[in-house]
C-alpha cells in the first residue's frame, strides 16, 4: 500500500468513478470548503446543515446556517486531521459517509471527534 495519501485519494476517486478534480474545484471555489492534499493527509470538507443529507454532496452548495462540518474524503493520518480540526470553527456535528462501504450517512459530535 502506498503511504502517500494523495496517491490513495486519487485511487479511491479512480475505484469510485468520480472526478476528482471535479471535487477539488467546487471546493476551492467553495467560500468555507477546506481543500487539503499533503503527503501525510488530504481532506475535502465544507459547512452542511446536518439534516439536509441529500445536498452534502453538492459541494458548491453553500448553508448559510450550517450546523455540521461535511467531510467529502478523508485520507491519511487521522491523528494529525483532528489536530488541525480543532482550528477550524466548532460546529455542532461532523457529517460523513463511508464511501463505497455504506452510503448511509453518518453524524457524530464535533466535539467527540476533535477531542478524541
Amino acid at each position: 500500500m502506498n503511504a502517500d495519501a494523495r496517491d490513495r485519494a486519487w485511487e479511491y476517486y479512480e475505484t469510485a468513478g468520480r472526478d476528482m478534480n471535479a471535487d477539488l474545484t467546487a471546493l476551492a471555489a467553495h467560500p468555507q470548503g477546506i481543500v487539503l492534499l499533503m503527503p501525510r493527509l488530504v481532506v475535502l470538507m465544507k459547512p452542511v446543515c446536518s439534516r439536509e443529507v441529500l445536498l452534502w454532496t453538492d459541494l458548491p452548495q453553500i448553508f448559510p446556517a450550517a450546523d455540521a462540518w461535511y467531510v467529502h474524503l478523508l485520507v491519511g493520518d487521522l491523528a494529525l486531521a483532528r489536530r488541525l480540526a480543532a482550528s477550524l470553527a466548532p460546529r455542532r456535528w461532523l457529517c460523513f459517509q463511508r464511501g463505497l462501504r455504506t452510503p448511509a450517512p453518518h453524524r457524530l459530535p464535533w466535539r467527540a471527534f476533535v477531542n478524541h
